[in-house]
């Protein structure tokens, strides 16, 4: 089965490298429900979240900044890193190296979450 190396970024929890199966399935069920693709920092990545996240309630997870280092969106619920290359019909796996720049700017939880809040990851 063919899989995916993306980073894998829950609300309240560290980032981490993951594979998961290469299917549009496993995307929607990490993010818990319809996803919804964002272009971060790079034309070769994209960031899916739940399409819904905001409106459903779910745990506010990572920033989102502009070029000058201000705070302008905020990605609620699991959100996925994963590789976006313009010339690919599909998704695709993240690089080492884009896994690591991942890592290292999304590790750490911006936002605390309450353990007890049952919409807390998803």
């Amino acid at each position: 089965m063919k899989t995916w190396k993306v980073v894998v970024a829950e609300p309240g929890k560290k980032a981490e490298i993951r594979e998961i199966p290469a299917t549009y399935k496993a995307l929607a069920d990490l993010v818990g429900g319809p996803i919804e693709v964002t272009d971060p920092i790079s034309d070769d990545t994209a960031v899916i979240c739940n399409e819904v996240g905001k409106l459903i309630g779910l745990a506010p997870n990572r920033g989102m900044y502009s070029s000058d280092g201000k705070l302008h969106d905020v990605y609620f619920g699991t959100i996925v890193f994963i590789g976006a290359r313009p010339d690919d019909e599909d998704f695709s796996s993240l690089t080492n190296m884009e896994a690591a720049l991942y890592l290292m700017l999304y590790g750490d939880p911006e936002f605390s979450v309450s353990e007890e809040d049952p919409k807390n990851g998803r």
